[in-house]
């Protein structure tokens, strides 16, 4: 069976990982009202990695589809902490902190098979951006400095880089022509079944 090359699934959750990356980083370096926009950035994130590596995960793609299906499942965590933990009163400067200093393990986890296996400087770039802008970002909710403040921005920016050219590559590898011509004389060998 051959895989139609016009449907990837991970596309969808790279492009809204680095979204919701792209909004983090401007809302930590130049408009700080753009928290509600985050929150919603990270809800949307969530779910479209959550669902397309789960979807990549049933292709088989296990790698691309654990490492968003993490950080999609994570940032799901992070939507509930900053929404109902606010309510319930549970956010602090210490949930923050650890919540975020603790994921630094499964990124260099995930991490690794980028490096072992030279994956490319794209997704290699993504994780070195992606672990400091989780260790600059939880070691700010207990210092509060504006120059981690700037590092963990513009470590989002750069993270959300790399992983859009990450989803740029597979949409420029898109074949759609091949696929439209192939689909219809599919449709006009039915049509002539019937």
């Amino acid at each position: 069976m051959t895989q139609n090359k016009s449907v990837n699934p991970g596309i969808f959750p790279l492009l809204l990982f680095g979204y919701s990356l792209a909004v983090l980083g401007a809302e930590l370096l130049i408009a700080h009202e753009a928290a509600g926009a985050l929150v919603f950035a990270i809800f949307i994130a969530a779910v479209g990695e959550s669902i397309g590596g789960l979807w990549e995960i049933s292709q088989g793609k296990t790698y691309l589809g654990s490492v968003v299906t993490t950080f999609g499942i994570w940032l799901f965590g992070l939507f509930m902490l900053e929404t109902v933990g606010q309510v319930l009163g549970l956010v602090t400067p210490q949930a923050l902190a650890t919540y975020f200093l603790v994921l630094l393990i499964p990124i260099v986890l995930l991490g690794y098979p980028a490096f072992k296996n030279q994956l490319g400087w794209q997704i290699q770039g993504a994780f070195v951006f992606l672990f400091l802008l989780v260790l600059f970002a939880g070691v700010n909710f207990i210092l509060t400095s504006s120059l981690l403040n700037l590092a963990a921005g513009a470590s989002a920016w750069l993270a959300a880089i790399c992983i859009w050219l990450l989803a740029a590559e597979d949409i420029f590898a898109i074949n759609i022509g091949s696929d439209i011509e192939t689909t219809s004389a599919e449709i006009g060998e039915t049509q002539h079944l019937e």
